[in-house]
């Protein structure tokens, strides 16, 4: 077990690895050795010895703590939930088998990113990488001052966090979510007025939440519950009911765009919606003005700041801290944070590029995008789409 202690830094990112196998941990120790002048890497021999890293009492925090799911003690799931309990900052990690299905579901709440072993150590690097990038902007001075001026944050929407109980539970059913849902007759009914609307363009209305649940899954549903409850609950922000209104619809548009755009796997589209519904989430936080000398604040990193405190998966705070200019962003092929980029401005460009929530920044950038394979033809045929889609979906 590496000294925590040892070449200590407060320049470097504090990195936890976890496994009970030793070659694993020596692997990656050789493998990440050139890392060191960055991160200060601390290898644990199993959860045990993790738990006693993370209690000792003059131990700082670690940034991200990445762990194997298959421990013969306690699994990577048990562990992260400790992780979670104990240093909530950290960002989690869990690297699973292709086949461990029944692992992923016991890991999805407790984990902000999934890695499938074999995990090449270059994919890792990156990935561990950019968790540290996104943790030193949102936890900025700067970020911390302006959240510190809010009268009061947001509170995580309690029908979402009920949600999420629910689906942890292996024994969830649909009847347990209707229960959930329909406590709000209000959150009830525009769930369903948005499932019978073009966005989902289903084959038939739908009127019971039963059906809405087993037509577009449980996933779009906690997603819809979160957005449009956040929205109905928002308080203190500067825009009026129509503003709110239009900002709610925008998101959605976003969000469904989203999830047009990588409809070819079900999961990242899934992640595309929420990501899309919740990227402008940011301005519903009422900061106080900045003088006229000062730029005005950014929404979008305000935004990832409070989904980062209620907790939501770290590519979804990632797309939504970067949404407006993802080339500050190191990758090379079209991830999420490019997806809400593109969702955006289609978005926008479907109201004729008069939307009050429209991007500050010039046009869209299609050299960017041709980069990373999105090309200006496939722009169009989205933005086709997208006019087709019902404007009185509110």
């Amino acid at each position: 077990m590496t000294n925590p202690k040892e070449e200590s830094s407060i320049t470097r990112k504090r990195i936890l690895f976890v496994d009970d196998e030793r070659n694993v941990l020596d692997g990656l120790r050789n493998v990440l050795r050139p890392q060191r002048h960055e991160w200060e890497m601390v290898f644990a021999l199993g959860p045990e010895q993790a738990l006693a890293l993370i209690d000792l009492i003059d131990n700082q925090s670690f940034d991200v703590v990445v762990s194997d799911m298959r421990m013969p003690k306690m699994e990577g799931a048990a562990l992260l939930a400790e992780v979670k309990r104990r240093q909530p900052q950290a960002v989690r990690m869990i690297l699973t088998g292709q086949t461990e299905q029944e692992a992923v579901m016991k890991s999805v709440f407790v984990a902000h990113m999934f890695l499938t072993k074999p995990c090449d150590h270059t994919v890792l690097k990156k990935v561990v990488a950019r968790a540290c990038n996104l943790n030193i902007i949102l936890n900025s001075e700067e970020l911390r001052a302006a959240a510190g001026r809010v009268d009061m944050l947001p509170s995580v929407p309690r029908t979402y966090v009920a949600l999420i109980e629910a689906l942890s539970r292996p024994t969830c059913s649909i009847a347990d979510l209707i229960r959930i849902i329909e406590r709000d007759p209000g959150l009830c009914a525009k769930i369903l007025q948005l499932v019978n609307s073009a966005f989902f363009g289903l084959p038939r209305k739908i009127g019971f939440l039963t059906e809405a649940i087993t037509y577009i899954g449980t996933q779009t549903i906690k997603a819809l519950a979160l957005a449009l409850e956040t929205f109905s609950t928002a308080k203190g922000c500067s825009l009026s009911p129509d503003q709110l209104l239009s900002l709610q619809k925008h998101s959605v548009f976003v969000g469904q765009i989203a999830r047009q755009i990588t409809r070819q796997d079900r999961i990242k589209a899934e992640e595309a919606f929420l990501a899309g519904v919740l990227h402008a989430v940011g301005r519903l936080i009422q900061v106080p003005a900045r003088p006229a000398s000062q730029p005005s604040f950014d929404h979008a990193l305000l935004g990832a700041y409070l989904l980062g405190l209620w907790g939501l998966p770290h590519p979804i705070t990632e797309a939504v801290a970067y949404h407006r200019e993802p080339y500050l962003l190191a990758h090379t092929e079209f991830e999420l944070v490019d997806v809400i980029y593109v969702a955006h401005h289609i978005e926008t460009e479907r109201l004729g590029g008069k939307s009050p929530f429209s991007l500050d920044e010039k046009g869209i950038d299609f050299d960017y995008l041709a980069r990373l394979g999105f090309s200006r033809e496939q722009f169009e045929e989205f933005l086709t789409m997208a006019k087709e889609m019902d404007t009185n979906a509110f």
